[in-house]
């Protein structure tokens, strides 16, 4: 087994400021909420409001997951954010929650893997954290993806909201943390899924039926990889966090695996496909109930293709 460090000792989340159910999107749109629900399990989602962005949900999250680990700003000793929608190019959305926490001074950068983007941060966090790099690590994954969606494609405006999730890692003692990664990427696949910068008119594209039949083969194909080298059976993981894109790519994945449904992390009916922060900001829902010596696997998959998966021990 690889060496253990990372050990989550506070999380927080943030959600765009405006609640959108079904109605309001069948409102605007040639669809309704029996639709999307069978196609997606979404019932409502959350997108920014005035004066909220990629950036305010960002530093939302990690004052709120400081706060929950008792914790000052300037006490970490970096700031890694994973992020395909920063409002703009320079700076980095990780340097301005460096400013927004009082950390100046502190190591700042983000990390762009589209959905994956918070299970590739994770494992850097982890490296860093094992090579004493850094003694306290802030991991966030944020993502306003409504500010690259066409909201008149029913295809993708139904599927995307806005949200951060962040955790604190410290390097701990080697008995929690994160113990392995899983990391792919395959650039022929790009024409499957796309977007352009917030600031461009060209929007998000995918295709949906592609997408889907790859995610729903990755995401058990990650689990059994690293249960497997790593000597962890399925009855010792308490918790799968997937990437929630769709909880149809959720069900049929997990149809496939040996782990049972009630222990697959599902939050997508609130808070809809928020990329990046979609597996952080599932753990102030868990954190509290945490059984020492279990295991949590997290998976991400989405644009580039990219895919990844992290295996940690609680």
């Amino acid at each position: 087994m690889n060496s253990v460090a990372g050990k989550i000792v506070g999380v927080g989340r943030a959600l765009g400021g405006r609640v959108v159910t079904n109605q309001d999107l069948s409102e605007v749109l040639d669809t309704d909420d029996a639709w999307i629900v069978e196609r997606t399990g979404i019932k409502e989602r959350r997108f920014v409001a005035d004066g909220e962005d990629c950036a305010t949900l960002a530093a939302d999250a990690a004052k709120n997951a400081l706060t929950h680990a008792g914790l000052s700003g300037d006490s970490v000793d970096l700031i890694l954010c994973a992020t395909s929608t920063a409002p703009e190019s320079m700076p980095s959305v990780a340097c301005l929650v460096g400013e927004a926490i009082g950390a100046p001074g502190v190591g700042a950068f983000d990390l762009a893997a589209a959905c994956t983007g918070y299970s590739y941060a994770a494992s850097v966090a982890h490296s860093m954290l094992e090579s004493g790099a850094a003694r306290r690590v802030l991991l966030i994954g944020a993502d306003a993806m409504t500010k690259i969606v066409d909201q008149q494609d029913r295809s993708t405006a139904v599927l995307f909201g806005d949200g951060a999730g962040a955790v604190v890692l410290e390097k701990g003692d080697g008995g929690s943390g994160f113990v392995d990664h899983v990391l792919g990427a395959d650039g022929r696949m790009a024409p499957l899924g796309r977007a352009g910068h917030p600031d461009t008119q060209q929007k998000l594209y995918q295709n949906g039926r592609e997408v889907f039949k790859f995610a729903a083969r990755i995401f058990p194909e990650m689990t059994e990889k690293l249960l497997a080298r790593n000597g962890v059976s399925p009855e010792e993981v308490q918790h799968v966090i997937p990437h929630q894109a769709n909880l149809r790519i959720i069900h049929t994945a997990t149809r496939k695996m040996e782990i049972s449904k009630e222990r697959i992390v599902v939050n997508i009916d609130r808070f809809g496909n928020t990329s990046a922060a979609s597996i952080p900001l599932s753990y102030p829902d868990i954190y509290e109930g945490f059984e020492t010596g279990r295991y949590i696997i997290t998976v991400g998959f989405g644009f580039g293709l990219t895919w990844a998966a992290n295996l940690y021990r609680i």
